[in-house]
């Protein structure tokens, strides 16, 4: 075991950093690898870094306006659940335990292989969204003390990761104009509800009416004029979020410039991140291909760089109160969605690219997801608080959970499938 703590101890270092810095450093890598130029690798590398940083600030801004609004209607309203949502606050969680680091290295070098004999096409360079896999361990090696059935959860997880990533790829790219090459895991974040997506659109197309109904960005813009702008939608759900729940007229207002604010500036960073990944995926398809022989090689990019499609922010702004609604109404769940709402975002991108840009279609798929998230979130909120308490977490205070990722359905699933079979 002194081999696999080294290796921990090494891999735990290099995720302490931020991952808007190592995201430089590894673009930077296989940059040259794939000989693309050094000024066109250090331009891209840091483009992606400073479109990673934008969307931060903006989800973070976002997070944070939205704390006081839920909280209000939660108290005045008399809703009441018992499991905080902690949203990315799990990150601490994930990378805090010793579960996880060696079953993620071990996935790396089985990956390697998969792609070698083409039982999948993702290459996994996007390291820093296994942070998913590794809390998922960490929940797994928590409840049964076994480290080695927790590195199992982790490679298992992930080559589901890049199936769905496989399969979701074509979707994703045809909608956003992407070049070849790209593929989006992200930890099941986002392919796998994309997968989700895909047999529930294929019932949508066959009912009647429903299948009829198309519903874009431009068709809103058209109907409702200004008020169809996402910048308009975002100011306008802003203040009607605040007067509802009695924040005040004037906090009421700044809520709906922020919200505004974010909705347009999500698109323009998520432009900037994509415009440093191009040059280097296109090198990198062009030696994969060479190399390996085969035309289908793709590489692992964060979902950030998928989320600028013009029915993403529309759907996003609707989507944000009827999933509130749903964290509070919906039997059988127990945490109401505060922070984790942000993911609504992401989802909207998954579920977009299979519905072709029909806002109508997203609204309903997501609604199921909601569905699933808020189901999986209850469902490991024991996991979670035993986890966070083995880590220092007064369990005193009360269960903790999030939608991603102790809610997010491929970890849910993976979870509960080791659960029977191992008897946790």
């Amino acid at each position: 075991m002194e081999f696999i703590d080294s290796i921990t101890s090494v891999l735990s270092a290099f995720f302490k950093f931020d991952s808007t810095v190592t995201i430089v450093g590894i673009i930077l890598i296989v940059s040259l690898l794939v000989r693309v130029s050094l000024k066109k690798a250090i331009l891209g590398a840091l483009k992606v870094s400073i479109g990673l940083t934008g969307l931060f600030m903006v989800v973070s801004l976002i997070q944070e306006a939205m704390v006081k609004p839920i909280t209000n209607i939660v108290a005045i309203y008399g809703f009441n659940k018992g499991v905080i949502d902690i949203g990315w606050g799990c990150l601490g969680y994930a990378f805090g335990n010793t579960y996880g680091y060696f079953g993620v290295l071990v996935f790396l070098i089985i990956n390697i292989l998969l792609v070698t004999v083409r039982f999948t096409q993702t290459i996994y360079v996007d390291v820093f969204n296994t942070w998913r896999a590794m809390l998922l361990a960490g929940l797994v090696g928590v409840s049964t003390g076994n480290f080695w059935l927790a590195t199992l959860a982790v490679v298992i997880f992930l080559i589901i990761d890049v199936k769905a990533a496989d399969i979701a790829a074509p979707y994703i790219e045809k909608i956003n104009n992407f070049p070849p090459g790209g593929s989006w895991p992200h930890g099941t974040h986002f392919s796998f509800q994309a997968c989700i997506a895909i047999p529930i659109e294929w019932v949508l197309r066959r009912i009647p009416v429903i299948k009829d109904i198309e519903i874009s960005a431009e068709t809103i813009q058209e109907k409702f004029g200004i008020f169809g702008e996402t910048t308009v939608m975002g100011a306008t759900l802003g203040i009607i979020l605040g007067l509802f729940s009695q924040i005040g007229i004037m906090p009421s207002l700044l809520l709906g410039v922020k919200m505004a604010a974010a909705f347009l500036l999500l698109p323009r960073m998520a432009a900037i991140l994509v415009e440093g990944w191009f040059p280097i995926i296109k090198s990198a398809r062009s030696i994969l291909v060479s190399k390996l022989n085969r035309d289908d090689v793709r590489i692992a990019l964060d979902c950030s760089t998928v989320i600028g499609h013009s029915a993403v922010v529309p759907t996003t702004l609707i989507m944000y109160p009827i999933a509130l609604l749903i964290s509070l109404v919906l039997p059988g769940n127990q945490m109401i969605a505060s922070v984790s709402l942000i993911i609504v975002l992401w989802e909207s991108a998954a579920v977009n690219a299979i519905t072709e840009g029909n806002i109508l279609h997203n609204l309903i798929i997501l609604s199921i997801i909601v569905c699933l998230f808020s189901w999986g979130a209850t469902f490991m909120a024991g996991p979670m608080t035993q986890l966070a308490g083995s880590m220092g977490y007064d369990v005193g205070k009360g269960l903790i959970s999030n939608w991603d990722a102790a809610g997010t359905p491929g970890l849910v699933l993976v979870y509960k499938i080791f659960s029977m079979i191992f008897g946790f």
